[in-house]
């Protein structure tokens, strides 16, 4: 478990074409017009993208709010098995009234998360980005069980979150929150180094945005299959031997961030 490489994954997309849309032009080159970045500029933003956000996983390994925003994730669903989830969710700090909806328990799970940072580290970016990942993916996965973001209650926040508790769910959570993970870490440094590159305003129309980030979301959560497995085996097996904790958690994550870095890698080599 943890080293089985499933090759080359799958995407509807590749990474130079995600970064065309922001660059202003198609990966050919096209689209003309002063600091439009051409096929040669993408090809140079896409690479140093990738190889920037290399660097900044191996930073993000120990980052403490990332490892225990995946922590709290898998005692949130682990609570939802039990017949006393308020008393559970509140021993982590989170409370939910009768009325609550995902829109409360993701706003509660991101408070427990600052506080938790507030205590015992400090806030950063990579900690930013995975709250914001971790309530992304609670509220999509949530959302496929037709729960409303603002109309719904305890106990239909409960049967949704326990279908993620099993190995299969875990597995799904696991590949959304590291693939909007992953796709808020890469547009935070393709956003610096396009701008670097370029001296024209990029994406100006709200239909450019939304596709960019459509296109990039996408090619992020495919490429975060290769750690689908992974997560539903460390999980199931985690808690079936021992229970998870932070420290083994932390083991984990420092997996899961090399799997992604091999991923940009193969990116990189694709370019």
């Amino acid at each position: 478990m943890g080293h089985t490489r499933l090759g080359k994954v799958p995407k509807t997309q590749k990474w130079t074409a995600v970064v065309s849309l922001i660059a202003g032009s198609d990966a050919s080159g096209g689209g003309g017009g002063g600091g439009v970045l051409l096929a040669d500029d993408i090809q140079a933003v896409s690479q140093q993208t990738l190889d920037a956000a290399q660097e900044g996983l191996k930073k993000a390994i120990d980052d403490l709010g990332l490892r225990y925003t995946f922590y709290l994730l898998t005692q949130l669903v682990l609570a939802a098995r039990t017949e006393d989830w308020v008393s559970d969710l509140d021993a982590l700090g989170i409370q939910l009234t009768e009325d609550a909806t995902v829109f409360d328990l993701t706003s509660e799970l991101q408070n427990a998360i600052d506080v938790y940072i507030e205590t015992y580290a400090f806030p950063t970016d990579v900690s930013e980005i995975a709250q914001q990942a971790a309530g992304e993916a609670i509220s999509e996965l949530a959302g496929t069980e037709q729960i409303a973001l603002f109309s719904s209650s305890r106990e239909e926040l409960q049967r949704a979150i326990r279908g993620l508790s099993t190995k299969k769910g875990f597995s799904k959570l696991g590949q959304i929150f590291f693939g909007r993970f992953m796709s808020r870490f890469l547009n935070f440094y393709l956003s610096r180094i396009t701008a670097a590159n370029s001296d024209s305003d990029r994406l100006k129309q709200i239909g450019d945005i939304s596709r960019f980030n459509d296109s990039l979301r996408r090619h992020c959560e495919q490429s975060a299959q290769i750690v689908h497995d992974f997560c539903g085996q460390w999980y199931s097996k985690t808690e079936f031997e021992k229970g998870i904790d932070l420290s083994n958690t932390s083991g984990f994550m420092a997996v899961a961030i090399r799997k992604l870095q091999d991923e940009l890698m193969q990116q990189g080599g694709e370019l």
